[in-house]
């Protein structure tokens, strides 16, 4: 698990450094001195951060489990591909269908898959986390998400 913890780690903190050095290309806000910039960037640091904490833990000796081979068998390696592949569809339809409908689509999702089938959760969680997120970043922060479909309503 050694070698797994210090490449993962270095992944984490590369696709952290990554994250910053775009945020770079963000415009700033002159108004509320928080620009699009901050919370990605704060959630990078976090990532580099946790990174190179795994990466200590694994040259201390203190890694957890083994890593034999990757098999696509493997649920959890399943689990994975199909995150990615969701996280990706996410992405390539927040800006056409909006914010509000595919964060709630995907949180619905994603629950299912990692195992929660509670109805009653599946149907309140997502629209109030999706509510939550797109009233502090439209109304406090005043910072636009894709309204997509709803445009007319929002």
């Amino acid at each position: 698990m050694k070698v797994a913890d210090i490449f993962g780690g270095l992944i984490g903190i590369l696709i952290g450094l990554y994250a910053i050095w775009e945020g770079t290309n963000m415009p700033p806000d002159y108004i509320m001195k928080v620009g699009p910039s901050f919370f990605p960037s704060v959630l990078a640091g976090f990532l580099i951060l946790f990174s190179g904490v795994l990466i200590i833990n694994a040259l201390r000796g203190k890694s957890v489990g083994t890593v034999e081979r990757v098999k696509l068998s493997d649920k959890g390696v399943q689990r994975g591909l199909i995150t990615l592949a969701a996280t990706i569809v996410f992405c390539a339809v927040l800006e056409p269908v909006g914010f509000m409908l595919s964060s709630i689509v995907f949180l619905v999702f994603m629950m299912a898959l990692m195992g929660n089938r509670k109805p009653w959760q599946l149907l309140i969680a997502p629209p109030l986390v999706t509510i939550s997120v797109w009233l502090i970043f439209e109304k406090v922060l005043n910072l636009s998400m894709p309204a997509g479909v709803l445009a007319d309503i929002l």
